[in-house]
């Protein structure tokens, strides 16, 4: 009996080893794998120029084959016209992959976002429906809103008439640095950049003695980018953004003139380029970029002035 019993308990114990190993659950199935390994280049970009940034996608398969990547914006699926595969544009979003076991490609997304951060999301999917995301962000900066530049932008020689001496650097309008009775152009609450006139202690040649320098009026503040800029670098300034940049790189101007409690620029030179800081609901940063500078000594009119482009 007893020997019995002994085989009895053996052969449970094998049925529940048999039951532990043999019906036990199945494994589940792995979905893909990708991530962004470059990019995205450029990191920048300013809206409404409809700029190609581009990045590097790999991935992998999972239990199954791979079979598409697809590509969203921040609004849903791209067009074909907005997204390139390899330097091309795309055929289908999604698209289906070249390779089941694993893929690598570039792609470029057209970026048509307002101001702010754009998420692009990119889903490899095989051929059993599971999925893999991964986003990219790219960071738009804001437009530039208005260039002012011309022949007759000019910022004139504060010596001269009533009304002479500021510039509005909203529309590149002529203001006087002071109130005085009106004479249709002497708005001097409107401007931004003003012109710190003559330097009367000269004992020389009175005909040659404008300071040729320049200070900020009604609260603004004026910075100096060192070494100027060309006019293709001043071209080249595309965002709010790049000024707000250039400005926070520029230096602040210590020079003096006795008679004024606030510092002033260095004598001007054709080239020079500052940015102009007001503060306000919404502050404003001026980019100013000096073209030529003319001097009327002769005439002794005081019609000296410094010609300037402006962008903000």
């Amino acid at each position: 009996m007893k020997k019995f019993l002994s085989i009895f308990a053996i052969a449970i114990l094998f049925s529940v080893a048999f039951l532990s190993t043999g019906c036990g659950e199945d494994t589940p199935a792995l979905g893909p794998d990708a991530e962004i390994v470059t990019g995205p280049t450029p990191s920048t970009v300013v809206e409404e120029a409809g700029t190609f940034v581009y990045f590097t996608v790999t991935g992998s398969k999972g239990t199954a084959d791979l079979e598409s990547v697809a590509v969203n914006g921040p609004s849903g699926k791209l067009s074909i016209d907005d997204f390139e595969v390899d330097g091309v544009l795309a055929s289908a979003n999604p698209f289906l992959v070249d390779n089941k076991e694993a893929i690598s490609y570039e792609i470029g997304v057209k970026v048509k976002e307002p101001a702010g951060e754009a998420v692009y999301t990119v889903i490899l999917t095989d051929v059993d429906g599971l999925t893999h995301e991964h986003e990219v962000t790219v960071t738009v900066e804001e437009k530039i809103e208005a260039i002012v530049e011309g022949a007759t932008i000019n910022l004139y020689n504060q010596g001269g008439p009533v009304g002479y001496g500021g510039i509005d650097l909203d529309n590149g309008a002529t203001t006087g640095t002071s109130l005085h009775v009106p004479t249709g152009n002497d708005s001097y609450l409107d401007a931004e950049l003003r012109d710190m006139g003559l330097d009367l202690t000269q004992t020389g040649d009175p005909a040659l003695n404008w300071y040729q320098r320049i200070g900020g009026i009604n609260g603004t503040e004026v910075r100096q980018i060192a070494g100027g800029l060309s006019s293709a670098e001043f071209g080249g300034v595309a965002s709010k953004e790049a000024i707000v940049a250039l400005y926070d790189n520029a230096s602040a101007f210590t020079e003096t003139i006795p008679g004024y409690d606030f510092n002033v620029s260095a004598k001007v030179s054709e080239g020079d380029a500052f940015v102009v800081y007001k503060s306000g609901t919404t502050d404003r940063y001026y980019l100013v970029v000096v073209n030529d500078i003319v001097v009327t000594p002769g005439l002794q009119d005081n019609d000296d002035h410094y010609n300037v482009s402006i962008k903000y």
